[in-house]
């Protein structure tokens, strides 16, 4: 188990860095395919929930003892 929220942790904190890279670079608002426009309100939550999970993933994973 503690395998797989290792492996969850690493994706999550890419997902957030990602996000992070989009913010930063003032490409938002994004419209892919004219069906979905990532705003910068959605990105921010596409920032911060992965962030969080990442640390409970990493919380779990690492830190704390069977």
């Amino acid at each position: 188990m503690k395998e797989i929220l290792k492996f969850v942790a690493g994706l999550a904190a890419w997902e957030a860095v990602v996000h992070f890279a989009l913010e930063s670079s003032g490409v938002l608002p994004i419209t892919w395919f004219g069906l979905f426009t990532l705003t910068p309100a959605i990105n921010t939550i596409q920032i911060i929930v992965p962030a969080i999970i990442s640390v409970i993933c990493v919380y779990y994973a690492w830190v704390k003892k069977n």
